[in-house]
């Protein structure tokens, strides 16, 4: 689904922190079918059909247990928002910061140690593509304290929790759309955090040739209720993903 401007609060981009930027490319390019364009700087769009759909960059020396997905989400005020994460009990990692004529971002600690961020867009809306095969399509929250960590996301981003479903999942959706982009599961407290799902067509395919590639499968296709079919997968550098072949 192509998209010009997401709702406030709703999942908008991410970033790949990698210590090897050029397996990433040709990992995720392959995997996805995404072209990729190194920036001044080192960073790198990756794109669908001419739409940006993520970034990467290359960690720096020393910074390697750092690697990792991240998300960021709409705002239209980033300093409100930072107070509003302040104020629902999270911190600040990266205060709000310009990014050249892109937009400004800010990163943030929730309550239960989970690391997201926010973007104000300038010339840089977010991701163009979302919903489909090769792009943002889930975003799974793992945490010891479901309660509060919907309690923190609602209260910042005026987000809507649905009724835990069967397994304890609360699924989520931002104001002003009905569609649900992600849920809360409960964790482990030693590793809270967002687990980003690509859309695939054949998830059973796309788990292997991410086999192929060097990537390894962590859990296999399996049925998840009111998502669809969704794969745990690590790529060559060890960081964590998810497939997902929408219900």
């Amino acid at each position: 689904m192509k998209i010009t401007r997401h709702l406030p609060g709703a999942p908008c981009w991410a970033d790949l922190d990698t210590p090897d930027v050029a397996s990433a490319r040709a990992f995720y390019s392959s995997l996805f079918g995404w072209e990729s364009l190194e920036l001044p700087g080192g960073y790198v769009n990756f794109s669908l059909r001419e739409e940006k759909i993520v970034g990467a960059i290359k960690l720096k020396e020393g910074e390697e247990h750092s690697a990792g997905w991240s998300v960021y989400f709409m705002t239209d005020d980033l300093i409100e928002t930072t107070k509003a994460v302040e104020a629902a009990g999270g911190s600040v990692v990266s205060p709000p910061r310009k990014v050249s004529v892109a937009g400004s971002a800010a990163v943030y600690r929730a309550p239960d140690g989970a690391i997201s961020g926010a973007w104000e867009p300038d010339k840089h809306p977010g991701s163009g593509l979302v919903h489909e095969p090769g792009t943002l399509s889930w975003f799974g929250l793992s945490t010891p304290d479901v309660d509060g960590s919907t309690a923190f996301y609602t209260q910042v981003f005026s987000w809507t929790a649905a009724a835990p479903t069967a397994v304890g999942t609360v699924h989520l959706t931002t104001a002003g759309d009905s569609a649900e982009f992600g849920g809360v599961t409960i964790g482990p407290a030693t590793s809270p955090g967002w687990t980003l799902h690509f859309g695939v067509e054949d998830i059973d395919i796309a788990s292997q040739t991410a086999v192929s590639l060097g990537g390894e499968i962590i859990a296999s296709p399996a049925e998840v209720t009111g998502v669809g079919r969704v794969a745990l997968l690590k790529d060559p550098s060890g960081v964590t993903f998810a497939l997902v072949s929408r219900a």
